[in-house]
């Protein structure tokens, strides 16, 4: 891959957020998200830019800052949160430009392909990982429709899950990469769901006994599948199904049969339940506490790595606790003007 300069990658990240956010990203539950994050985004962008700074000057490279994330959507997806930020306290355009570069940089050393997902895959594996996965993974047919049913109804299950728990923060506890393509003309994605039993956040509330599950499936050419720099998944062609042609289960790194997803699926909707209980007894302003719990988890990596607490501020709790909702913003963009405001954007 061609270096790039820096005028370059920042139109890049202006075009790849401009097709993405048309996905239908609407942040509403469980408040609309944009008519509340005045409340607490520019403390966590402070935050953030503080902890890089700070880690930086001890000597450590943004690639080694960015390995504890783990997965590239949690730092790509909290980019424009950092904007809002870096626009409310008022950075001049050259500094703002400089802090996504160094956040874009950060998801880079997280990938083996671009971070912009320009040609529509997420390319975490290098070619020797993909074919190792592939032979270790990905060696047995699927049995019968049946089974693929399963694998596929777990993963749609799972989104309501993850957003239960993390609510629209999607980027902490997923990660959908691929597609692979294999010298024997054989491709596949693996969804991974992660931090899945935050107890930290939901004290009490059942939640899945492991903390990780990957997903490796392996689909039919006649399947075209890409993916955007926010994560989100298309397909186009072939149903997916039907077009399932082999997979696995890892549960925190140990393979697992198929039966352990029917086994989950009782539990996710347990917890599934019980957090929409939760939401819909709290006031709004309780809401939007629990969302700055969620955004702080999101940088939880860099506190971690200077041994601090990475828990919101009281000043900031009680901020929220006071506040007011946005009226301006309630009322969702459409895809057109979301298109325009990422053009925009630095």
């Amino acid at each position: 891959m061609q270096p790039r300069s820096d005028a370059e990658r920042i139109q890049l990240y202006r075009e790849s957020i401009s097709r993405a956010w048309g996905y239908g990203d609407a942040n509403t539950w469980p408040v609309k998200l944009n008519a509340a994050f005045h409340l607490f985004l520019k403390e966590f962008g402070e935050e953030l830019i503080a902890d890089i700074i700070h880690l930086e000057a001890e000597g450590k490279s943004l690639a080694e800052i960015a390995q504890p994330f783990y997965n590239p959507a949690r730092l790509y997806r909290i980019i424009d949160s950092t904007i809002y930020s870096m626009r409310r306290n008022r950075y001049n355009v050259a500094d703002q430009r400089a802090i996504v570069q160094k956040l874009l940089a950060m998801t880079r050393a997280l990938k083996h392909g671009s971070e912009f997902n320009e040609d529509g895959a997420n390319r975490i594996y290098s070619p020797a990982e993909q074919q190792r996965i592939a032979e270790r993974r990905l060696s047995s047919a699927v049995d019968s429709p049946a089974t693929s049913q399963i694998v596929h109804r777990f993963c749609g299950v799972m989104w309501a899950y993850t957003e239960a728990i993390f609510f629209r923060a999607h980027d902490v506890t997923k990660e959908i990469h691929g597609p692979y393509t294999l010298d024997d003309d054989r491709q596949f994605i693996v969804q991974e769901y992660l931090n899945l039993r935050p107890a930290e956040l939901w004290p009490g509330f059942p939640l899945l006994p492991c903390r990780t599950i990957r997903v490796y499936k392996q689909y039919s050419r006649s399947v075209r599948i890409s993916i955007d720099a926010l994560n989100h998944l298309y397909h186009e062609g072939g149903q997916l199904v039907p077009s399932l042609t082999a997979y696995s289960v890892e549960v925190d790194g140990e393979e697992h049969d198929v039966g352990i997803l029917n086994e989950y699926l009782k539990i996710v909707q347990q917890t599934v339940m019980a957090i929409s209980r939760h939401i819909d007894s709290i006031s709004w302003n309780e809401r939007v506490l629990k969302y700055s719990d969620i955004f702080w988890f999101r940088k939880k990596p860099l506190r971690d790595q200077r041994g601090l607490d990475w828990r919101v501020p009281a000043s900031v709790r009680s901020a929220i606790l006071a506040g007011h909702e946005n009226e301006r913003r309630r009322t969702p963009l459409s895809n057109e003007a979301s298109a325009r405001l990422a053009m925009l954007t630095i």
